[in-house]
């Protein structure tokens, strides 16, 4: 946002910020999702009681969150499904199971 001449919300938490290789490495999937981020943001708008319309969630221009972080981040904890890793999808693998799916994790073979 520096570089674009606009302040950041961000700056005291930068100038705190210590890098974590492991936090990345734990991230399983990236769901592209910028072009949603404004109804993203109108719900929660509507739940102001837990987010501040007028907080530092809101500093960032919408362009900008676009741009460089365009994706829903995730940590795949547990799969009842086969799946891969990394994903950007979070319901690969369901959508052909849930057919035939009878409530058992052995059913579907995990």
């Amino acid at each position: 946002m520096l570089a674009r001449g606009l302040e950041s919300p961000y700056a005291e938490r930068l100038e705190q910020w210590k890098p974590d290789p492991e936090r990345e490495r734990r991230v399983t999937t990236r769901v592209p999702c910028a072009e949603y981020f404004p109804v993203r943001d109108r719900a929660l708008i509507a739940h102001a009681t837990q987010i501040d319309p007028d907080g530092w969630w809101f500093g960032v221009p919408m362009e900008v969150q676009q741009e460089v972080w365009p994706t829903e981040d995730f940590q795949l904890a547990d799969a009842a499904v086969p799946t891969d890793v990394p994903e950007d999808d979070l319901f690969a693998g369901i959508r052909d199971l849930a057919a035939t799916y009878d409530g058992r994790r052995e059913s579907i073979g995990v």
